[in-house]
C-alpha cells in the first residue's frame, strides 16, 4: 500500500513538473524529441486502426438495427454516443498503451539503468524536461489525433459497410448522421483523449526513470507496470468522465444525487 501511494505522488509530482517546464518544448533538442514522440505514437499507428474502427462501426450498426429491429435513427444514435464519446477514446488509448506505454518505459529504464540518466545530470541537463516533457505532451496530442482518426473510421466505416452487408440505405444515416451529431461530442471526446494520453506519458516516464533496480530485468517489470497502471488510471478517469457528465458511473452502481 504505501509502495502505491509512493507511485502515486511520483506520478503527481512527474505531472506537475510537465505544467511547469511546458515552455522548455521550444528548445530544438527538447522540439525534436516530440516531434519523434508524435511521429511513433500517432503517425506510425494510423494504420493498425482502420480495420478495428470500420469492424466496431459495422458490429454496433447491425446488432442495433438485426438483432434489436430498430431503424436507422437509432443506430446511428447509437454509434455517435458509443464510438465519439466512450469507445474511440478508449480504443486510441488502449492501443498507445500497448505501444507507446511500453516503449517509452523501455526506453527510459534502459537510459536510467545504463547512466544515460545520471550523464545527463551531470551536465546540468534536467532530465524531466529532455526527457519527459516531450513525451508526455507528444502522446496527449497523438492520442487526441488518434481518436479523431478512430472515430471517423468508425463512424464512416461503419455505416458505408453496414450499407453493404445489411442494406441499410446510406444516404440515410448519413442524414441522420447530421441530424444527431453536435460539435460538443467531439469537444467531450477531445478533452477526454487528451487527459488519457497525458496519463498514460506520467506513468510510463515515471516508471521508466523509476525501474526499481539496476539490473537487465529490471526493463520488463518498469513496462508490466507501466502498461498496468495506465490501463486503470485511463479507466479510473472514464469513470470519473461518466459520472461528472452523465451522473452515473459503473454501469448504474454509482448515480449522482438528484
Amino acid at each position: 500500500m504505501i509502495a502505491v501511494y509512493r507511485e502515486m505522488e511520483g506520478s503527481m509530482q512527474l505531472a506537475a513538473q510537465v505544467l511547469r517546464r511546458f515552455w522548455v518544448l521550444a528548445r530544438p533538442p527538447v522540439k525534436e524529441e516530440l516531434i519523434r514522440q508524435i511521429y511513433f505514437t500517432g503517425a506510425s499507428a494510423t494504420a493498425t486502426i482502420v480495420i478495428r474502427g470500420a469492424f466496431i462501426g459495422t458490429l454496433i450498426i447491425a446488432y442495433v438495427i438485426e438483432v434489436l429491429n430498430a431503424d436507422a435513427g437509432l443506430a446511428v444514435k447509437m454509434l455517435l454516443w458509443v464510438v465519439l464519446r466512450e469507445v474511440g477514446p478508449l480504443i486510441a488509448a488502449v492501443l498507445v498503451i500497448q505501444r507507446s506505454g511500453t516503449a517509452i518505459a523501455t526506453e527510459l529504464a534502459l537510459k536510467e539503468i545504463s547512466g544515460e540518466v545520471a550523464s545527463l545530470r551531470r551536465m546540468r541537463i534536467d532530465p524531466r524536461d529532455y526527457l519527459v516533457v516531450p513525451r508526455v505532451v507528444g502522446i496527449a496530442l497523438s492520442n487526441a489525433a488518434l481518436t479523431l482518426y478512430v472515430q471517423l473510421i468508425a463512424v464512416g466505416g461503419g455505416m458505408f459497410l453496414s450499407s453493404l452487408i445489411i442494406q441499410v440505405p446510406f444516404d440515410e444515416m448519413l442524414t441522420n448522421f447530421f441530424l444527431l451529431a453536435s460539435p460538443l461530442d467531439l469537444v467531450y471526446s477531445l478533452i477526454k483523449s487528451l487527459l488519457f494520453g497525458a496519463a498514460i506519458g506520467v506513468v510510463a516516464c515515471y516508471h521508466g526513470l523509476n525501474p526499481g533496480g539496476h539490473s537487465i530485468n529490471a526493463v520488463p517489470r518498469a513496462a508490466i507496470r507501466a502498461v498496468t497502471e495506465g490501463l486503470l488510471l485511463v479507466m479510473m478517469l472514464n469513470v470519473v468522465f461518466a459520472y461528472l457528465v452523465y451522473g452515473v458511473a459503473l454501469f448504474g452502481l454509482v448515480t449522482a444525487e438528484q
